[in-house]
């Protein structure tokens, strides 16, 4: 409504502008004053010309190389425009109207005097940040020489992209080292074959309730637990922390890095990811699986409600008893330490801590942990981004 308000003030300016010179030169006469008004007429006309030009006619196409890219990668887009009637403007401003889901500036330019049907503009985005992206419409501004006319035109063209999180490419045998850090315990979980039981034992805490075996109970007159035979199992189930921190961007990396090289290297992995949003994906191994997660690492956010230890506390049942746990997070809280420490019991799990700087409570906390059995790895966010930073990511 303002747009066409401005444009109706801008006629009226031409129009009076042209009554009062013609007003002057008839009644001042003179040379003077007709060569005033005559000197007008040619810009007066191309004001109007601009603004009857037939702008709905105009063919605007957006071209972009490519749909996927990953977070930091350079975007490369061109804008052609095809004019229905040749007219000599004198420029014309092309620009994006929002590309504020990139967080940056609407690009634009002006290419002056065009005497061509048919235009183009390139412009390039640098350092495209993780998400989904998507591109509204686009703008045609043409103005006269005096700048009294100006009309603006607006093409609705959509594009999205989906921009993926960066990865630190890294093998399955560095994933393991980086599960062993700070304990002896083995990489891999072992779980039990509830399908074949292989003796029995004495009851210790920790045990279910369904693997007492009542008829040795009975006999000894002291509770007795089925043994079971263990088998090492390579599933993984990759817990995501979207709590509000400021290194979420790195801890989506590691998560991304992680996943990658577990399933490359042919391990059955999923991803636990609840926050405003729930999403489980139980362990499997392909490439196609592989997309699916990092689909959604690219619109994940840092937008749950509730503690990580709630978030755990509400989605265990649901997990597999065959995968082996592991935990992302940037905060170590006492809830998380006692209730992790309450899961060990019943399956070992890793914890991966992203930390700017250690504080005394939280070695405290690590210890903890690793007493209880859980292998934890400190890593610093720092060295993940110089890393970063070195493969021109």
């Amino acid at each position: 409504m303002k747009k066409k308000k401005r444009f109706i003030a801008q006629i009226l300016i031409l129009c009076s502008l042209f009554v009062i010179l013609f007003a002057y030169a008839m009644f001042q006469g003179g040379f003077v004053s007709w060569f005033l008004f005559y000197s007008f007429l040619p810009f007066s006309f191309y004001s109007f010309a601009i603004a009857l030009y037939p702008w709905r006619r105009v063919t605007v196409r957006r071209i972009v190389s490519r749909r996927q890219y990953h977070a930091g990668e350079q975007l490369t887009v061109t804008i052609e425009v095809q004019l229905p009637i040749w007219f000599p403007f004198f420029a014309i401003m092309i620009g994006e109207e929002d590309i504020l889901a990139l967080n940056m500036r609407p690009s634009k330019r002006i290419i002056p005097f065009i005497w061509k049907k048919k235009f183009s503009y390139t412009y390039e985005l640098e350092h495209l940040p993780r998400g989904e992206h998507t591109f509204t419409s686009i703008y045609l501004t043409a103005s006269d020489f005096l700048g009294l006319m100006k009309k603006t035109s607006f093409y609705a063209i959509k594009d999205t992209i989906v921009v993926y999180p960066r990865y630190i490419a890294m093998t399955y045998r560095q994933v393991r080292e980086l599960f062993e850090q700070g304990t002896a315990a083995s990489s891999l979980q072992l779980h039990r074959d509830q399908t074949m039981a292989v003796g029995v034992r004495e009851y210790v805490p920790g045990d279910r309730f369904s693997w007492v075996h009542w008829k040795a109970s009975a006999r000894k007159q002291q509770l007795m637990t089925k043994e079971f035979e263990e088998q090492r199992s390579d599933d993984f189930l990759v817990v995501l922390d979207r709590t509000p921190t400021p290194l979420f961007e790195e801890l989506v990396t590691f998560t991304a890095s992680l996943l990658r090289a577990a399933i490359h290297a042919g391990v059955r992995t999923g991803l636990v990811s609840v926050g405003h949003d729930r999403y489980v994906f139980p362990p499997r191994n392909s490439e196609e699986h592989l997309q699916q997660l990092f689909s959604h690492l690219a619109r994940v956010n840092c937008d749950s409600r509730e503690p990580f230890a709630r978030v755990i506390a509400n989605e265990k049942r649901s997990w597999t008893a065959s995968a082996t746990l592991c935990y992302v997070t940037s905060s170590l809280q006492e809830e998380n330490v006692f209730l992790l420490r309450e899961m060990a019991m019943r399956r070992r799990g890793m914890l991966f801590l992203l930390k700017e700087e250690m504080k005394k409570e939280d070695h405290r906390f690590v210890d903890m942990l690793r007493q209880s059995g859980i292998s934890v790895s400190i890593l610093s966010p720092h060295t993940m981004r110089a890393t970063l930073q070195g493969r021109g990511e």
